[in-house]
């Protein structure tokens, strides 16, 4: 008995000492980061890449008889000390001070102490550590670029940019291509950094335009390197989430596919979620750029599910996707988005779900094969999707959301080892969405987008350990736009300040519409003829379009040539169903 009431008195003041060392802890905590004056970035125990230009550091006071802060910064063993005064709620250091900094400490803790007042009336202080990594990054990541809400960067589709950043740079992000009139969408490289992959809607009415080009100093986007999933099977799609082979060859997509699609409105509060869409119906299919031909991957070319999201295994040997059970579909039925408005409301609300689960499949030379769940990333009671392995094969990252995917706003980041292990969440996940994630060349960083600084996604950085352990992330500064999302981010394996030109050179079918809306009738007609040139012309939703703008431009000829194609084409029906949902070029 004595021996277990001198256990227990020992268990209590252990206790009790380490509840006394938890609220020091605390307190001193909230000494340094309380919610009226702490530090908003850099955040506490963030990782920078050595090549990292000086960070603008911010600040929270909400004490407004407060006019000026001391700044300092220094090295652990204070050899290095940078002392500034500021009248203002952010701070850079310069090129040189930073440089200084990273040089002298030795990748050990830089410490950040922010005073309230001078140094005769300190009423407070803030302070963190940051740390500088010892690998740098060292490759570019192009991304695009665009306002929001959705609703609005599609009315106004020259507001969308591609940009390249350098992340060891301080200057702006570079525009490679600005204004172009066409929705851009997913891009991918080969491992080589050889070969771009491009998600454009060459045509207005098709969503399956695709490009392929090498890389180099000025590429040109026209007919000798545009594909139409659309065109090739004779079917309308998306081609979404179209990836690039490692080795360049093939393109993985989906086709046959239908989303949910919901955009919503222009107030602020509802930019942090502005569309809901995601895939319902697809199949994976394997495009050849040496054949030309475009076929179905046999173990996921299954209608019962939705196979969609692909992603190559850095030997080319696998393909990882994201896989659901379909919805049901009409017979005959092409649309592209689900058209019924009360099962749409009712994903909205949450009150039917759909989840995503992580599938692998052989590639087999483009043969297929059996496709079986990832453990840990399937049937787990929530939607897994966005696969991407690190080039080294090691890691696969993920994300994991109650349900659907893209834009969800409880979009969490996970890694598990591509030999098998349990996934963890990686510590780089903010609280609002973490999403559109890809590897560096050199598999010690990851890019991803994230809402934490408000509804404009901005891109992070995190570097992964030989163990998976994710750093603090560190904000890539010079990548953001003012009121302009950042997202499809990756990574391109070349010289980190390499830079490049795209130049947008197929005409479709808008750019008639909006030059006969301006009252053009010169340009209208030179972009019909260029239209008309582009040929691959084989979908009754373009001929009905012809016929119109031909009628308008008073060629009566041509404009009776595609409505006679419109009435022998089998889809004439379907066809003149989307003819009558609008004549409005951007809907």
């Amino acid at each position: 008995m004595k021996k277990r009431a001198a256990f227990t008195i020992s268990f209590i003041v252990g206790l009790i000492i380490a509840l006394i060392v938890i609220f020091i802890r605390e307190k001193r905590q909230n000494q340094f980061s309380n919610k009226e004056f702490h530090i908003i970035y850099p955040f506490h125990n963030a990782l920078f890449p050595p090549e990292f230009p000086p960070p603008t550091i911010k600040w929270r006071d909400n004490d407004n008889s407060i006019k000026n802060w001391e700044v300092t910064l220094y090295t652990s063993d204070k050899k290095y000390i940078i002392e500034e005064s500021i009248s203002e709620k952010e701070w850079r250091p310069t090129g040189a001070q930073w440089d200084s900094l990273k040089s002298l400490s030795d990748h050990r803790n830089i410490t950040l102490r922010i005073c309230r007042g001078d140094r005769n009336s300190r009423k407070g202080i803030a302070r963190i550590n940051l740390r500088i990594g010892t690998v740098e990054v060292g490759a570019p990541i192009l991304y695009r670029e665009m306002p929001l809400p959705f609703v609005y960067a599609e009315e106004h589709l020259d507001s969308m940019n591609f940009r390249l950043v350098n992340v060891g740079s301080a200057e702006p992000a570079h525009y490679v291509m600005e204004k172009f009139m066409v929705c851009g969408n997913c891009h991918s490289f080969s491992a080589d950094g050889k070969t771009i992959g491009l998600d454009f809607d060459a045509a207005r009415r098709d969503k399956g335009g695709y490009f392929l080009e090498d890389i180099k100093d000025t590429m040109v986007f026209d007919t000798t390197n545009f594909l139409s999933y659309t065109q090739l099977q004779k079917r309308r799609t998306f081609g979404a989430f179209s990836k690039l082979s490692p080795d360049g060859r093939y393109v993985a997509t989906t086709i046959k596919d239908r989303a949910v699609l919901k955009n919503f409105g222009y107030e602020y509060e509802e930019l942090f979620h502005t569309q809901l869409f995601f895939m319902v119906n697809g199949v994976l299919a394997i495009y050849d750029r040496e054949t030309g031909k475009l076929w179905e991957l046999p173990g996921a070319d299954s209608e019962e599910y939705v196979h969609t999201n692909a992603f190559w295994t850095p030997d080319g040997k696998n393909i990882i996707f994201a896989r659901a059970n379909a919805l049901p579909r009409p017979l005959y039925d092409d649309e592209l988005t689900v058209r019924d408005e009360n099962l749409i409301d009712k994903f909205v609300k949450r009150e039917r779900e759909l989840k995503y689960d992580l599938y692998i499949i052989p590639f087999n030379e483009g043969k297929g094969g059996t496709a079986r769940p990832i453990k840990g990333a399937s049937h787990n009671g929530k939607s897994n999707y966005f696969p991407a392995v690190s080039p080294d094969g090691k890691w696969l990252v993920f994300c994991k959301a109650e349900n659907f995917m893209l834009l969800m706003p409880d979009s969490r980041l996970y890694i598990k080892p591509m030999k098998g292990g349990k996934p963890k969440k990686l510590k780089c996940n903010f609280y609002q969405l973490n999403s559109w994630h890809a590897w560096s060349p050199n598999s010690k960083w990851m890019v991803f987008v994230s809402k934490v600084f408000g509804p404009y996604t901005d891109m992070f950085l995190t570097h992964i350990d030989e163990n998976g352990n994710a750093s603090i992330p560190v904000l890539i500064e010079n990548a953001k736009g003012p009121k302009r999302v950042a997202n499809y981010p990756e990574f391109i394996n070349c010289k980190a300040d390499y830079t490049f030109n795209m130049v947008y050179d197929y005409i479709n079918i808008s750019h008639i519409q909006r030059a006969l809306k301006a009252g053009d009738i010169d340009k209208a007609n030179e972009y019909a003829d260029k239209y008309i040139s582009q040929g691959n012309i084989c979908m009754p939703s373009e001929y009905f379009q012809l016929y119109k703008i031909f009628r308008s431009l008073e060629r009566y000829e041509e404009a009776n040539k595609y409505l006679n194609l419109v009435m022998r084409s089998d889809s004439a029906y379907n066809a003149r169903k989307e003819y009558t949902k609008s004549d409005n070029p951007e809907e």
